[in-house]
């Protein structure tokens, strides 16, 4: 049997796998609570190593492993501020989001807001942001998941495309959130294990860490810094690395929905260290950028066509088959696990947000109809992504960094400063995710089209912009009473 048969075993094996974790969890599936949270019943290991993948993702294990090939050392501030991040997110949000979502039976950020403002416009706005950024975050991950599907299966990117999207569907349409939790756990179980395996197999191939920084220096100083002295990840990419994945990481929906999902609010403590622990071991897989530039320097491998085919090829060409199929399946779990929750909190913002609750007014559907309507918007938005990912934009790293701009921008503010600052008023929160909304998208296309190449990155901008907004606007208009506030005080009161 050769190395590529038993890669290609070991691919299916997984993907058959979740797929039958898919179906099985159909049977649970009762309405849209249990699709889109779960019933709130999991516990601290589940929610854990779901928030830590879904952070991850392919974004983290294709995208980020590239744009090391290319910047060096520099990009992995991203991993830092990103486990710092998780910790930020379940400090400010993981207890009020939790409480407020148990008290007013929410199942989406927008449904949160809603109650914080006593606004439909802010859950439309919100809910719009979400669908967006869900759409261009998921392409990212497709477009991770044909380049990686296209090395294990020797086809054409649009075919390994097609391939993925199909096993996808069967097992998030079908399992919805009970199935996105269980496939997130071992998914990530998975990933640790990768990770570990490739960091240290790559370490013993280049010849070491001293060895790598010396030959990583020799190519590009700049490659070893903690930022780019004349690259294009300087002083100010730094600081806006902070913005968007230290602060941002507050309002990435993907994620923090999971607060929604936990058992009792006591277990929330325990989950932070997993998730922050979890991800920051599955970065050690972005040494196999610089492992790659190393092994090209030296001759021993062909320079990847793509910055996003880095870790596929180096994976190939310098581990055992079986071993590559371990990684492989890794990778993938990496791009599945925030491809569903994506895929998950797009159609709830569909769904939920603005049909059954501003369109229909919320209005109270049967449990059937509003299950098989969930089942099929899901369905559409991943006919959808699936189409735009055919030809996409960008290299999935830049990618996945402008989707994050865009909820850093337009949701952080009036979640975060919102859900503690008695005084943000509902046309601040109106024009604050308005405005992160535009500015993010339309600065991101100037960027794009190199008319507006601005020095910090456009989602610090759009979010900086949008937080001055709210702030602003706040302290000029009438303070209204909110139930979640008092909800709060209630709880501080009985806990005291």
């Amino acid at each position: 049997m050769d190395g590529n048969t038993i890669i290609l075993l070991i691919g299916v094996a997984y993907l058959l796998g979740i797929m039958v974790i898919g179906l099985y969890s159909m049977k649970h599936q009762k309405d849209m609570d249990t699709y889109y949270t779960g019933g709130r019943r999991f516990g601290p290991w589940l929610v854990a190593l779901a928030v830590s993948s879904t952070t991850m993702s392919g974004y983290g294990f294709i995208g980020l492993t590239g744009l090391v090939y290319q910047n060096g050392y520099p990009v992995f501030m991203i991993g830092i501020f990103a486990t710092a991040g998780i910790f930020v997110s379940f400090l400010i949000l993981a207890k009020p989001m939790r409480k407020i979502a148990e008290k007013f039976g929410a199942m989406t950020i927008p449904d949160i807001l809603e109650a914080r403002y006593n606004s439909k416009a802010v859950r439309a706005i919100t809910a719009l942001a979400i669908l967006g950024g869900a759409i261009g975050y998921q392409m990212a991950q497709y477009k991770a998941l044909g380049n990686m599907l296209q090395t294990v299966l020797g086809v054409d990117y649009q075919i390994a495309l097609f391939i993925g999207v199909t096993i996808l569907t069967i097992y998030v349409v079908a399992g919805g959130m009970i199935s996105a939790l269980w496939t997130d756990f071992i998914q990530m179980i998975v990933m640790v294990v990768g990770a570990l395996i490739v960091f240290i197999g790559g370490m013993n191939l280049v010849g070491g860490m001293s060895q790598l920084n010396s030959e990583i220096s020799s190519i590009n100083p700049d490659m070893v810094n903690a930022y780019h002295t004349a690259g294009p990840i300087g002083i100010f990419a730094f600081i806006s690395y902070f913005f968007i994945y230290v602060i941002g990481h507050q309002g990435q929906p993907h994620v923090v929905s999971k607060f929604y999902m936990i058992r009792k609010v006591s277990m929330l403590k325990w989950a932070c260290v997993i998730a922050a622990s979890t991800y920051a071991i599955t970065a050690l897989l972005w040494f196999v950028g610089l492992y790659t530039k190393v092994m090209v320097n030296r001759g021993e491998m062909a320079a990847p066509p793509s910055p996003d085919l880095v870790a596929p090829l180096f994976i190939e060409n310098f581990f055992h088959p079986a071993i590559a199929g371990i990684i492989f399946a890794a990778v993938m779990a990496a791009i599945m696990s925030t491809s569903e929750a994506f895929l998950l909190i797009a159609s709830s913002s569909i769904v939920r947000d603005i049909y059954q609750q501003i369109y229909k007014k919320g209005e109270k559907l049967p449990q059937k109809k509003e299950l098989a309507l969930s089942r099929w918007i899901t369905l559409s938005v991943i006919v959808l992504t699936f189409l735009l990912s055919l030809n996409p934009p960008d290299l999935v790293g830049w990618l996945g960094n402008a989707s994050w701009g865009i909820f850093v921008a337009s949701l952080v503010p009036v979640l975060s400063i919102g859900l503690y600052w008695k005084r943000a008023t509902k046309a601040a929160a109106i024009w604050s995710s308005s405005l992160g909304l535009v500015f993010s998208i339309g600065l991101y296309i100037l960027k794009v089209k190199g008319i507006y190449v601005p020095a910090l990155d456009t989602g610090a901008i759009a979010f900086m912009i949008s937080t001055v907004a709210f702030i602003g606007i706040s302290l000029i208009t009438k303070q209204e009473s909110s139930e979640v506030f008092k909800e709060i005080s209630n709880k501080k009161a009985d806990s005291a």
